[in-house]
């Protein structure tokens, strides 16, 4: 005759033999405070809904306002329906938001925030006291300056890595301005007629506003 094994030791079984142990043990192994206070703009939470991850983050309320915007509560409108982001809260300093899957925020070494979507930064900000938030347009004008002194004007594409749509040279003897400056901007201004718009010709705003 085979004996029985016996009996697996429950977690209940356990807690029975050392009633104490729950008692005392979870202050024990709690973290301990944190001596420099919390940050300000951490993230706030995590959850899944519908198997994507939505996270919530805290922000600089304070924003740059771009043309065409009459003021704040104008502006995080407009991002509610282009970004589809959630404002949950919003006082003189920070604001709490909700983001969709896809989107992060990234605090660098460097002190700066920023806001990203498929790898892509749409929003940056400074983390001082008084951070101010900057939307990113998809296009713009840069200047390049390399070893020989020679000047490039770039029309750049941030939504694709940053690639060049247009671009010219000069040389420093034509004078501190460069004087392309006006063909280049007249050039991104009949291309682009509402680039300084942040939230237009991203291709999830445009899909976002048209919805």
């Amino acid at each position: 005759m085979i004996k029985k094994g016996k009996r697996r030791l429950t977690r209940r079984d356990a807690d029975g033999l050392f009633p104490d142990l729950n008692k005392t043990g979870s202050g024990l192994a709690s973290r301990p405070a944190n001596p420099f206070g919390d940050d300000p703009f951490e993230r706030v939470e995590e959850k899944a809904e519908e198997y994507e991850i939505v996270r919530s983050y805290a922000l600089p309320a304070p924003m740059e306002l771009p043309p065409g915007y009459e003021s704040l509560d104008h502006m995080r409108e407009a991002m509610k329906r282009a970004w589809r982001i959630e404002w949950i809260r919003v006082n003189q300093t920070s604001a709490e938001v909700r983001l969709p899957a896809g989107w992060g925020v990234d605090r660098s070494l460097d002190g700066m925030l920023r806001i990203y979507h498929a790898g892509v930064v749409r929003a940056e900000a400074v983390l001082t006291e008084r951070a101010l938030l900057r939307v990113l347009p998809r296009y713009r004008l840069v200047s390049d300056f390399h070893a020989d002194d020679h000047c490039r004007l770039v029309i750049r594409d941030r939504e694709y890595n940053d690639s060049i749509l247009e671009e010219s040279f000069w040389a420093p003897e034509s004078g501190l301005n460069h004087p392309e400056w006006r063909r280049m901007t007249e050039l991104l201004d009949k291309m682009f007629p509402d680039h300084r718009d942040p939230l237009r010709y991203w291709e999830d705003c445009e899909d976002n506003l048209a919805g």
